[in-house]
């Protein structure tokens, strides 16, 4: 081979690692989708009833509340699988703990965007660098764009790279309220407050100085899609919650505190951002301090 030959087969060479080395933004839409398809891998999050109606080309059917993405640990629910089960099912959706992931669910709801960044989480504290989330949802794609069925996926081991930095414990939660850190309450106001529960929570209320915001501020109303960082930086202001340092999100089961910790964590970019996995069935099972502001008409939120 020439000496020009040489030098163009090594530029090549680099410019496709750059390529791949390139990080993904934390938020993509379909125009990025499209124009980068063959260098990402596709999770759709969503029932297989509204997968099989129509996906992206592509995607892997990955189910949020179909698969085991929650199982029960110590008689609770809730909790992300230990690592070897988590390694079995990211190996049953063909990944081997290296490929760039896109995150598709549906932005219907503020808990069905949740449920999408729960999934994000769980990737990344599997060790997966590069993970987004496609802004919006399947709505925001066209409809044209989609196809139906079920694609057929290789089965891989997916080698694993645990990150216990992401996930907040009991123990580590009660460190951050001693320490005056923001333990927040990621679920709508009636929770927070007390004046509902969810059936998987024995008590209602919150815990005993967290701190919330309602879910709804971080997302448009009508296309449910993450607001701008800096109207989100604003939101939590607003509600005077620190954003940057040691901090943890928290909900009944940890699905609404995903969406809280991507924020955070992806967006705001607090690398001390964790999830409190275990959330409020834990905390009440562990004994900790709650507070129902339904004893007193009143509490910090809104």
């Amino acid at each position: 081979m020439s000496l020009l030959l040489r030098i163009l087969a090594l530029l090549g060479c680099l410019w496709s690692y750059h390529l791949s080395a390139a990080p993904l933004p934390v938020l993509v839409d379909g125009s990025w989708l499209s124009q980068n398809k063959s260098k990402v891998v596709v999770l759709d999050v969503r029932t297989r009833i509204e997968f099989m109606g129509g996906h992206w080309p592509q995607a892997r059917w990955a189910g949020f509340k179909e698969r085991d993405w929650q199982v029960a640990r110590y008689g609770l629910p809730g909790y992300l699988p230990d690592e070897k089960k988590l390694a079995e099912l990211l190996g049953s959706l063909g990944l081997e703990g290296k490929e760039s992931v896109i995150v598709i669910g549906s932005a219907r709801q503020p808990r069905r965007v949740a449920e999408a960044a729960r999934v994000v989480w769980s990737l990344m504290m599997a060790g997966f660098q590069q993970v987004a989330l496609l802004d919006g949802g399947i709505e925001s794609l066209s409809t044209h764009d989609l196809v139906k069925g079920m694609p057929s996926v290789v089965q891989k081991e997916c080698t694993m790279r645990f990150q216990p930095d992401l996930l907040a414990d009991s123990n580590h939660v009660e460190d951050l309220l001693g320490n005056n850190r923001p333990v927040i309450d990621l679920r709508p106001k009636p929770y927070f407050e007390g004046y509902k529960r969810d059936p998987q929570v024995p008590e209602g209320g919150t815990i005993y100085d967290g701190v919330g915001i309602p879910p709804e501020r971080l997302l448009d109303g009508d296309t449910g899609r993450f607001l701008p960082s800096e109207i989100i930086q604003q939101e939590f202001e607003r509600y005077d919650i620190q954003t940057m340092g040691e901090l943890a999100t928290f909900s009944d089961t940890g699905v609404w505190a995903a969406l809280g910790w991507f924020v955070l964590h992806q967006m705001l970019q607090n690398p001390k951002a964790r999830l409190y996995d275990g959330s409020l069935v834990e905390w009440i099972d562990w004994g900790g301090e709650m507070h129902d502001s339904t004893d007193d008409m009143g509490g910090p939120i809104g």
